[in-house]
């Protein structure tokens, strides 16, 4: 096949059983992943399934298609961003406080410092941080 770099060569047995749903246990190379793709997108499967298919990610076939690639409704259509996790209380003499310390870059507190203690020991014991207690006494 002739493309914009030059000459590439494509296994079409491979692009064939692919577009079938019958690659398992071996990948596509990326330019018979892309020629697989275009050809099922061609034939109005969703992407997701043309992905699952030839193998990559709904990412790499939105750059690929860019234009192909949109979502079955404005609803669930994704801008990139992600909500922020909401935030638990981790508060200074807790485990969890001892964590937020070390994911500010801080140095931990005393108080922390002794409830990490106290449950580190507690793990040691027991396997687990379940039902360890949280404020250091």
């Amino acid at each position: 096949m002739a493309t914009a770099d030059g000459l590439v060569v494509l296994d079409l047995i491979a692009v064939e059983l692919a577009a079938n749903g019958l690659r398992t246990g071996w990948t596509l190379t990326p330019d018979e992943a892309r020629y697989t793709a275009s050809l099922l997108l061609e034939r109005g499967l969703p992407y997701s399934v043309v992905a699952a298919r030839v193998g990559a990610s709904g990412a790499t076939l939105k750059c690929w298609f860019p234009e192909q690639a949109v979502p079955a409704s404005p609803e669930l259509a994704r801008d990139g961003s992600r909500k922020p996790r909401p935030s638990s209380d981790a508060r200074c003499g807790t485990r969890s406080g001892y964590s937020r310390h070390h994911r500010r870059g801080e140095t931990p507190c005393q108080p922390c410092k002794d409830a990490n203690a106290v449950a580190d020991r507690y793990y040691r014991r027991h396997g687990t941080y379940v039902g360890a207690p949280e404020v250091s006494a």
